[in-house]
């Protein structure tokens, strides 16, 4: 009896061995099969098994052949609904998402993103929301989106760390690197870059390692270093050839190309464009294309054969009419421009000239890149700390504000037009002019980044707000309300600081000294600030006595004392101190701020209370400004008969000193 137990359990080991062989051996006779023949080939295996065989082509094949992994997708999204595979189901609809997007067709990819991400949510599926919130966030990178991107990207790669999931978090970094590449950030680029090239070899992922290694070379290409990229880009060939990764080829091909056109080598150039191209036009890959098409018409040219040149850049043209990937289209209307402008033909040459602006322009209206590094440090180090109840009130805030710019631009505008009409008749017009147009450019710039970057943080968080409200946590939603009330603080503060500055200049603020206490500012404004001084642990300081008077006009003081703590908190570090002194000199009242931040460089002071050299600077903890609220302070304490200097020592803090006449 024991040794016909001991036979039996053996043949029911070799038994499963081979049932366990059997099941495998569809895996791996596919591979090579359309979707039809697939379809017949496992159409005796049961539904589970044939929603996991079809998922595994769809994946293998996504670059390959495209169009028949989009029909092995659909027919496992299918299969696992009937028989209510949740987690198969979400997983199938984001693998139709990634192969629509390869095609091209970016609002179904969309569609499918957002599709799998409700499934896997209801189904508790960790794993496909993370993929499903990196995929929407790859999505709007190729839309040129950066900033929401991250959004999305960011939360995935939370989940994805989480979970240990090591492939899922290498999909997010190498997100987060071309993002960084495209805003030309070439040290972060490669941060994220070689940590995915880490994380991938940890897990034994060629194809994924070869790609990574593939992007780091055309980063080092970007940044000039071409005898480094080319190194790279042979050694990735042999990866790509190694693994059958015909998509990785077209991409590396090209890129030597690229090396070869750099270094002038134009038949080695065209001969690896020309691989490229073949090997595009062989998977259906479009940007690929495009990519090739262009920069082989710009060879064609330098070798003075514009017929082939017209030929390629017509080709690469009609394809761009039904491209979605921005940076794509940039690239084509930019080496279209330069091939008009070889060709001498100008008027066509600056035609797509301002079409890649165009889309430049388009890119940078989403892409706020203090944003994205501030989330990327929200996402490292803070969680927010806000009520629900304050997500109204803040989106009415973000409203009005928004009525404020189109108050402030018009206000600018005026004031550069009464401003132009003052000195045109003056001798030195030419000369006046050139200044204002300076102020103007100032003022433009300051509208175009300091107050369109926090509208762009307040939009895209409402937006994630209002689209995606119901999947978000509680956490997630308190942290977006704690962005959006940041940049709302942000942007007020620079609107009061403007709307000031632009009243004082055209006599719209009367001036009306009195004698007043100057106690109860100083604590009113310690008050204003408090939180913000909590959040850093500084400490706010006063030797101002209970009643303490002095003439001149309140609100003017009370603006300058304003800007001036403010500062003082901006630039010290956690832990530091920021002191209000006053002391009794010459029948004035000398008001000193000082603080023990990081200072100010002696070229620099000079030009502190200067329009003309207003510029945007950033605080200890990444606060913004734009320097107008000093030359604002310059302008008021001069309006009450007073004077304003600062002293400063870089690394050991500032001291900013303004007199105002005591009581009269």
């Amino acid at each position: 009896p024991y040794l016909y137990r001991y036979h039996l359990n053996i043949l029911k080991r070799i038994a499963a061995a081979f049932a366990a062989a059997l099941l495998f051996l569809p895996a791996v006779s596919i591979a090579q099969l359309g979707a039809d023949s697939i379809f017949e080939k496992i159409k005796n295996q049961q539904d589970s098994t044939k929603v996991r065989l079809l998922l595994e082509y769809c994946w293998n094949n996504r670059s390959k052949h495209p169009h028949e992994a989009l029909k092995c997708g659909e027919q496992a999204l299918k299969l696992a609904r009937n028989i209510n595979d949740g987690k198969s189901a979400a997983k199938a609809s984001n693998l139709v998402g990634v192969v629509y997007r390869n095609l091209g067709f970016y609002e179904k990819s969309i569609t499918s993103y957002k599709n799998a991400l409700k499934i896997s949510e209801a189904n508790n599926d960790s794993v496909q929301i993370a993929y499903s919130y990196n995929n929407i966030g790859g999505l709007y990178r190729l839309e040129g989106n950066n900033t929401l991107a991250l959004e999305y990207i960011l939360r995935a790669l939370k989940l994805f760390e989480n979970l240990k999931n090591k492939s899922g978090m290498s999909f997010c970094t190498i997100n987060i690197g071309l993002i960084y590449r495209r805003q030309q950030n070439f040290i972060k680029a490669m941060e994220y870059l070689n940590y995915t090239l880490r994380l991938r070899e940890e897990i034994g992922d060629r194809p994924g390692k070869a790609l990574a290694l593939n992007l780091i070379a055309e980063v080092l290409f970007e940044q000039g270093d071409i005898n480094s990229a080319l190194k790279y880009y042979l050694a990735v060939e042999k990866e790509y050839k190694a693994v059958d990764d015909e998509k990785g080829l077209a991409a590396t091909w090209g890129g030597i190309g690229g090396v070869y056109y750099a270094q002038k080598n134009y038949k080695l150039a065209l001969e690896y464009r020309e691989r490229a191209l073949d090997m595009s036009k062989k998977i259906n890959y479009l940007e690929g294309l495009v990519a090739n098409y262009s920069n082989i018409g710009l060879i064609y040219a330098h070798l003075g054969n514009f017929k082939k040149a017209d030929q390629n850049f017509s080709m690469a043209l009609n394809i761009t009419t039904n491209l979605k990937e921005i940076n794509s289209l940039m690239e084509c209307y930019k080496y279209y421009s330069e091939y008009n402008e070889i060709r001498r033909d100008y008027p066509r040459a600056i035609e797509y000239l301002k079409k890649y602006q165009t889309l430049k322009d388009s890119v940078n209206k989403h892409d706020n890149i203090a944003m994205i590094t501030e989330m990327e440090a929200v996402y490292k180090a803070e969680k927010a700390e806000r009520e629900n109840a304050l997500l109204t009130k803040d989106i009415e805030r973000e409203k009005t504000q928004r009525d404020y710019i189109i108050i402030i631009a018009i206000l600018i505008i005026i004031l550069t037009l009464i401003t132009y009409s003052r000195y045109h008749s003056k001798k030195l017009a030419n000369k006046k002019l050139q200044e204002l147009n300076t102020v103007k450019d100032k003022f433009f710039g300051i509208i175009a980044h300091d107050l369109k970057n926090p509208f762009n943080v307040i939009l895209g968080y409402t937006e994630i707000l209002l689209d995606e409200y119901k999947n978000l946590d509680e956490e997630e939603k308190i942290g977006f309300i704690n962005q959006i009330d940041k940049a709302s603080k942000q942007t007020y503060r620079l609107l009061e600081n403007l709307l000031f500055w632009s009243r004082s200049q055209i006599g719209g603020i009367e001036f009306n000294p009195k004698n007043f206490d100057l106690s109860d500012i100083i604590v009113q404004t310690f008050l204003l600030f408090d939180s913000v001084a909590k959040n850093k642990k500084i400490e706010l300081n006063t030797n101002v006595e209970n009643r303490f008077e002095v003439y001149g006009d309140e609100e003017m003081i009370r603006t300058v004392i304003r800007n001036l703590v403010f500062n003082g908190i901006k630039f010290t570090p956690t832990g530091g101190k920021v002191s209000v002194l006053t002391e009794k000199s010459n029948g004035n009242i000398k008001v000193a701020v000082e603080d023990n931040g990081i200072g100010i460089s002696s070229d620099r002071m000079e030009k502190l209370f200067s329009l003309n050299n207003i510029s945007t600077t950033e605080g200890t903890a990444s606060e913004k400004g734009t320097g107008l609220g000093l030359v604002l302070c310059k302008e008021l304490v001069n309006k009450n008969g007073g004077e304003i200097f600062v002293t400063s020592t870089k690394g050991a803090g500032s001291r900013f000193v303004f007199t105002i006449p005591s009581k009269s």
